[in-house]
């Protein structure tokens, strides 16, 4: 199996957001809302504010400041709507804009704060607000940072004023702004209520973001899973988001061979070549996978100093300081191991191990998922492969019994008696519908079998459509029945093998003609964009509704075509359906219940699937 020796990166895997992230847009959409009524509050209650306090507050200058808070706002609120429409998957962008807002919203708190008071002004407590959005929203890398900016501008709106370079606005008496001990107690406390608010957002965050980003990679796991029987594809993104969510050095999957003698990589993550190439794949010598398929989970601290570690000083120029394994566990029993490697300083935790767990539960499944897949293709194949054998067999006899007959209908054994011709043809009629039978069950096993390899070339449609058509005009005209054939001008190629082209057009028009009583049958070939559409549509018995699901199914004849036509092995459509499959096309049904049905094919143009001459 494939393995993959990259080293892990923080960002994970390419293209993919975390929920956090993909939800910041309407989280900035969320703060421009609230800075509407931020900003038209300081405007209301600045003046309510000056006459209930009865002090000197200047409301000209807060005025100024709600407005401003407004001005900005617009100009926020345009830009995230241009970035939201230019580029909505860029969450850098985004984060930019909320780094801005929460800057230009503690600019106009510092001038808000030093307008109404400084250091005694009651709205230093709506730092406290902006710094659990801050912790929320930002990456935790710089936290520190931005929650020193709080401190840092009350401290200088205080030390402007205790300098005299600005005005002190006097909300309590006697006014202490010139108080040092005041000043520093008050700048103390509010520092510490804003170190320990942003300690506890982020110690939050961090942990939802990490139970966020392991139910993506379950999730992930899960779909991955459901949507592709590539096992190696599966293990690869198993070990990536080991690595990625454990931010450790890297992953492996160890599995075990049916007879426990051998244990080998099966996908990695991180690791070197060289490193995967020496580790024993003799399973009798690796103690730390016999012990991690016993005990459910094994923690190495230190790989130089336990001894079921492989050659622990070799372990450690990988670069591996520590490991966690843990077992993959079947339906049938032990399967392999999961191993996350931690570089030197890194290690696992109770959570890590429980994760693990998960993850290797998730592998089990794809294995067993892969393993039951490739049993049916077996066992697909195998009664594809005694259909035709036997049908193959059959085929030889039937022939000559159809031969007999003829000689016998033909009268060169003699003259027959009218009760002996028409027990003969009774027999013919049987062995014709025998003799269809076995070709249909014949083309239906080489299909699924890929015995016959099929010549795609370019071609043009029209030409096989119409001498389809003008097979069937004779029998049309017998039952009354107008079977018309419309096609544009111009080439309407496709890219398929022409005798798999004739056999879909040809039963589409045949049961068209056989399943309509009278009326009409329109063949139509159009050209599109991209595709070459067919469509057969007829005025007959129509399919019932209950009948539609199950119409392309091997064997499955609905209930009214039993009773218009007795003979007929129902693989027509199902042998349609295959070899439509195999040409990258898609085939549909429209139809009501005695109002008549239309089949529609669509055909990729020659242009998109091909240009030469090539044998699928």
């Amino acid at each position: 199996m494939a393995t993959r020796s990259q080293a892990p990166t923080p960002a994970g895997r390419p293209g993919r957001s975390l929920l956090v992230e993909r939800e910041l847009l309407h989280s900035l959409e969320w703060l421009i809302s609230l800075r509407w009524f931020a900003g038209v509050a300081v405007l209301v209650v600045t003046p309510l504010a000056a006459a209930i306090l009865k002090t000197q507050l200047p409301v000209a200058k807060l005025a100024f400041t709600g407005f401003a808070i407004l001005g900005y706002n617009v100009v926020l609120r345009f830009v995230l709507r241009h970035l939201r429409q230019a580029d909505p998957e860029n969450t850098v962008r985004f984060q930019r804009v909320a780094w801005v807002q929460i800057t230009l919203d503690w600019l106009a708190m510092a001038v808000l704060i030093s307008l109404s008071g400084g250091a005694e002004s009651p709205a230093i407590i709506f730092f406290l607000f902006h710094i659990a959005i801050a912790s929320l929203l930002l990456p935790h890398d710089l936290g520190l940072l931005y929650v020193s900016l709080a401190p840092i501008l009350v401290a200088g709106v205080a030390a402007l004023e205790y300098a005299g370079l600005s005005p002190h606005v006097a909300i309590l008496q006697p006014v202490r702004c010139h108080d040092p001990l005041f000043v520093g107690a008050s700048l103390g406390f509010f520092a510490v209520a804003c170190y320990g608010m942003a300690y506890c957002c982020m110690a939050i965050t961090r942990r939802l973001r990490r139970r966020e980003t392991e139910l993506a990679s379950l999730y992930d796991g899960v779909r991955d899973i459901a949507s592709t029987l590539e096992i190696d594809a599966v293990l690869d993104r198993i070990v990536e988001a080991a690595a990625h969510v454990l931010r450790c050095r890297a992953a492996a999957i160890r599995l075990i061979d049916p007879a426990r003698a051998q244990v080998e990589f099966a996908a990695s993550f991180g690791l070197s070549e060289a490193y995967r190439d020496e580790v024993p794949a003799e399973f009798a010598r690796s103690r730390l996978d016999h012990d991690t398929l016993r005990e459910g989970v094994v923690h190495v601290l230190d790989v130089e100093k336990d001894p079921r570690v492989w050659r622990g000083e070799r372990v450690r120029d990988e670069g591996i300081s520590s490991m966690l394994s843990a077992a993959i566990h079947g339906r049938t029993g032990a399967m392999g191991v999961l191993r996350a490697y931690g570089a030197p300083g890194h290690r696992f935790s109770g959570e890590d191990a429980a994760y693990l767990q998960a993850l290797a539960a998730q592998g089990a499944v794809a294995i067993e998922h892969a393993k039951a897949y490739r049993l049916l293709a077996d066992l697909d194949r195998d009664k594809s492969r005694f259909l035709r054998m036997t049908t193959h067999e059959l085929r030889s006899p039937v022939r000559v019994t159809e031969s007999l007959l003829m000689t016998l209908a033909d009268g060169y054994a003699g003259a027959l008696a009218n009760e002996q011709v028409e027990l003969v043809g009774r027999a013919q009629r049987r062995l014709a519908s025998l003799h269809a039978l076995i070709d249909d069950l014949l083309d239906l096993a080489a299909g699924k079998a890929l015995m016959i390899v099929p010549h795609q070339r370019v071609l043009d449609l029209r030409g096989i459509v119409a001498e389809a058509v003008e097979r069937f005009q004779a029998v049309a005209a017998e039952k009354h029945i107008a079977l018309v054939f419309e096609s544009p001008d111009g080439p309407l190629e496709v890219f398929c093998d022409p005798a798999d082209m004739e056999r879909i057009a040809v039963n589409l028009i045949s049961n068209a003609v056989k399943y309509t009583p009278r009326g009409r049958v329109t063949v139509t070939l159009s050209g599109e964009a991209e595709h070459i559409r067919l469509a057969v549509a007829d005025t007959g018995i129509g399919i019932p509704h209950d009948a539609l699901p199950h119409l392309f199914s091997e064997f499955y004849r609905a209930s009214n075509a039993k009773a218009v036509e007795e003979s007929g092995t129902g693989l027509g459509l199902s042998i349609v359906k295959l070899l439509v499959d195999r040409a990258d096309g898609r085939i549909t049904v429209a139809s009501h219940e005695g109002e008549g049905s239309t089949f529609s094919l669509e055909m990729p143009r020659a242009a998109r699937a091909g240009t030469a001459d090539s044998p699928a």
